[in-house]
């Protein structure tokens, strides 16, 4: 009898007119929307390319003490399947002899329209389009069945209810499984017949499949939902209201409204803001510094018997080896105590704000659970590395570029600065020994790695057990409601 139930509830949906809608929509919109990525990816991985070449032809034999090392970020593969926020990343770190480095995104706008409108990657397919079509599948199931007389006529041959609603939930999901597949299964055929990305290689393969089953629980949760409300109404028509209503509220109300209420709770200064402050404490420091610099080199000057006032000529003296050398020992610790308060003081307003900023997150994160799809939306975007994880993971990298830089030019390149307290400043610069900077290759970030798939697994895992917990309080609550649903 379960059988007979679960091929009723397949041959009725494979002749309903919202079978042939779902699969003209999913034939169209997943190849077409992944070709589209897919020659987005391929446009930005060409970008990337001709910007590193560009750097290194314009820096070949031009390394010196006022080098810029730059640094790009390329785009992640995997966001063929979401862009997520790719558009809004920093594509570049550069670096300054001072220790210092910034993140930029030249990328640009090229379409202000497309941007404007939204991108239609795989994660607004399933999201926005399937998710709605999972709901025009069983919003009738129940209620429908109720006003055309069937279900009582079915319940009269003492079927268990429980394997009514089970069979309208696979039956139904089964068949809208059917052209998703195809269509997915045409999708990936475009995406590796291209070349351009391999799905079935070993890198992305593992994060397909995945994708894949996180999107199936997804479409799954979202069968339970419409079945659901169909146990909850009566009428057909009030149970399409309904649903619409719930779709507006979950897709679109509850993902975009969170962070603005987040903002409101937990307000965060803009990094703008917090870039200027701390452009302003180190900018005292250093002017202190500076001073303090001067102070010492007139001091150490005179205790050996020479003149400051007059820079230029001290190189004529003959204590001037002694007198620069002491002042350059002194100057050492000077300048490394101001240097660990300065990194100190701005690291100290950055961790603050990065502390604040993660508090409003998760304030942003948690609420917005409340809704499948914002689930869904985070597995995603970090799976295809293009989420708030791949932001901190450019972060890091962006750090080690620094690091290397420095340990590669910056500390063979020593410039000595003499300055005294009436303005006059001697440059002396030297290379370390065996340092040629004319033949010294350019540096680039070679092996940048983007976010893999235990590192969102591990980010994610709650957003998978409240998608797997949807899908069974949904189905738990609409079985509970059958069974106690009048069919008369």
């Amino acid at each position: 009898m379960f059988k007979t139930l679960i091929l009723k509830e397949i041959r009725e949906t494979f002749h309903n007119f919202h079978f042939l809608i779902a699969t003209l929509l999913c034939l169209v919109l997943i190849p077409l929307g992944m070709y589209v990525t897919l020659k987005d990816y391929e446009q930005r991985f060409s970008d990337y390319q001709d910007s590193v070449r560009l750097y290194q032809e314009r820096s070949e034999g031009r390394i010196n003490s006022s080098f810029n090392a730059e640094g790009y970020r390329p785009p992640s593969a995997m966001s063929i399947f979401s862009l997520g926020l790719e558009y809004f990343l920093p594509t570049k770190v550069v670096t300054s002899p001072d220790g210092q480095f910034k993140m930029l995104d030249e990328s640009g706008i090229n379409n202000p329209q497309s941007l404007l409108s939204g991108k239609v990657d795989f994660l607004f397919i399933v999201s926005f389009v399937l998710s709605i079509l999972a709901l025009i599948f069983t919003f009738s199931s129940i209620s429908g069945e109720k006003e055309t007389g069937t279900l009582s006529l079915i319940i009269s041959n003492s079927v268990p209810r429980w394997k009514i609603i089970l069979a309208k939930v696979l039956g139904n999901y089964a068949v809208f499984l059917a052209p998703f597949i195809i269509a997915l299964l045409i999708a990936i055929l475009i995406v590796n017949i291209s070349g351009v990305v391999s799905v079935l290689s070993g890198e992305i393969f593992p994060s397909f499949l995945v994708i894949l089953f996180v999107t199936l629980l997804f479409i799954f949760s979202m069968f339970n939902l419409g079945m659901l409300v169909s146990t909850l109404t009566h009428r057909s028509i009030i149970s399409m209201i309904t649903l619409l209503f719930v779709w507006v509220v979950l897709v679109l109300a509850v993902p975009k409204i969170c962070p603005m209420v987040a903002e409101i709770l937990y307000p965060v200064k803009s990094q703008q803001v917090v870039n200027n402050e701390k452009q302003a404490i180190r900018a005292n420091l250093e002017s202190e510094l500076d001073q303090k610099r001067r102070e010492l080199f007139d001091r150490t000057m005179i205790d050996y018997g020479l003149d400051p006032r007059n820079i230029d000529k001290l190189r004529l003296a003959p204590a001037w080896n002694k007198a620069s050398a002491q002042y350059n020992e002194d100057k050492i610790s000077l300048e490394e105590d101001y240097q660990e308060r300065i990194v100190t003081a701005t690291e100290r307003i950055e961790q603050d704000y990065s502390n604040r900023r993660n508090i409003q997150d998760a304030i942003a994160k948690n609420l917005s659970r409340i809704s499948p799809v914002s689930c869904y939306t985070y597995i995603l975007s970090e799976l295809s590395g293009s989420g708030v994880m791949e932001m901190n993971n450019f972060l890091e990298h962006a750090r080690r570029f620094r690091d290397q830089v420095k340990q590669e030019i910056y500390d063979n390149i020593i410039l000595t600065e003499y300055a005294n307290t009436f303005g006059q400043i001697l440059v002396d610069a030297r290379l370390a020994d065996g340092f040629n900077p004319r033949s010294v290759s350019v540096p680039h970030i070679s092996d940048y790695q983007h976010t893999n798939l235990d590192q969102a697994l591990k980010a994610e895992w709650m957003d998978i057990v409240l998608l797997s917990l949807f899908s069974i309080l949904f189905f738990a609550a609409s079985f509970v409601g059958f069974l106690r649903y009048d069919v008369r």
